[in-house]
């Protein structure tokens, strides 16, 4: 019988039970794909992220959600290699440049501390590939809203991605943030159609005094609609700012994207950009993360 240490986690969080919680299962390299997936089931967190070990970087992560495994997610891997960094696994000088190897490629990472306290873990995404889709009537009917409730003439849709697709929607008010009851079989309908992960949907109205843009991000799914923190999608929706000049340039590094307010689980999500010329040469996510329950499980 095999015994794992595994914690749950909340991600892009100041404080535990808020943010987007995370399961993570230490030294996981035992276990088959098959018993991550029921072991991910019986978590039950949006992902369960696995930690392995790596031949090619300082750490491998494998996620799973509670139905299927995805190649990436940001907040699973910011809050793995929070629980990583707080256990000592990077030393402790963890500072610089890190690398974790997932589905997508070897990512660089880094542990962000001061005066010896944990702040935020940083991981790199992939240079943004941006494509303007998306037919503006059938992406607010599966938003449940009119047509006139987006933004769209000022900031067209795109579906955006650095390392996971999603399709950006801007709408014109935090009002219309609040009212949105989008549709789930249209939303899934369109996801397949655009091959996206979801729509990430946002607004420059915020709640809180320091957040740049405030933002809600809806998925296909059967078992999670909403995500109260969405890492990809914030990377995306920073990546897409920063191209088109959409916010001043001397904010491409301190983008603040606030979520899941209307689930009872708010967030915030850091983005950094750095553009050189017209070129998007690196974009970094990052949060804070907060250790909610730790345990012992046992493999299936």
């Amino acid at each position: 019988m095999v015994e794992l240490d595994f914690v749950k986690v909340d991600v892009f969080a100041q404080e535990a039970y808020s943010g987007n919680p995370a399961g993570v299962v230490f030294d996981a390299d035992e276990l088959d794909e098959m018993q991550m997936q029921r072991i991910a089931f019986e978590v039950g967190s949006p992902v369960t992220s696995f930690v392995l070990r790596s031949k090619k970087a300082d750490v491998r992560l494998r996620f799973f959600s509670p139905t299927s495994e995805g190649p990436l997610s940001g907040h699973g891997t910011i809050g793995a290699l929070w629980c990583l960094a707080e256990r000592g696994a990077f030393g402790s000088s963890p500072g610089g440049k890190r690398r974790m190897e997932s589905q997508v490629g070897v990512l660089p990472f880094s542990v962000e501390k001061k005066a010896e306290i944990l702040e935020r873990v940083w991981m790199t995404q992939r240079r943004p590939m941006f494509a303007r889709e998306g037919d503006e009537k059938e992406v607010a009917s599966a938003l449940g809203v009119g047509v006139d409730a987006l933004f769209h003439d000022e900031f067209p849709l795109s579906r955006t991605s650095t390392g996971v697709p999603y399709l950006l929607v801007p709408v014109r008010s935090i009002d219309i943030m609040e009212k949105l009851e989008p549709r789930h079989d249209e939303l899934s309908a369109l996801s397949r159609e655009l091959d996206i992960a979801g729509i990430e949907v946002y607004s420059w109205s915020v709640l809180d005094q320091g957040s740049t843009i405030h933002a809600r991000c809806f998925l296909p799914s059967n078992v999670i609609f909403e995500d109260p923190a969405s890492g990809m999608a914030a990377g995306a929706l920073g990546a897409y700012l920063v191209e088109n000049d959409f916010i001043p340039r001397e904010e491409f590094d301190d983008i603040v994207v606030e979520q899941g307010h209307w689930i009872g689980r708010p967030s915030k999500i850091s983005v950094r950009v750095e553009k050189k010329g017209s070129t998007i040469r690196r974009v970094e996510v990052g949060g804070p993360s907060r250790i909610s329950c730790t345990g012992r499980l046992v493999a299936p």
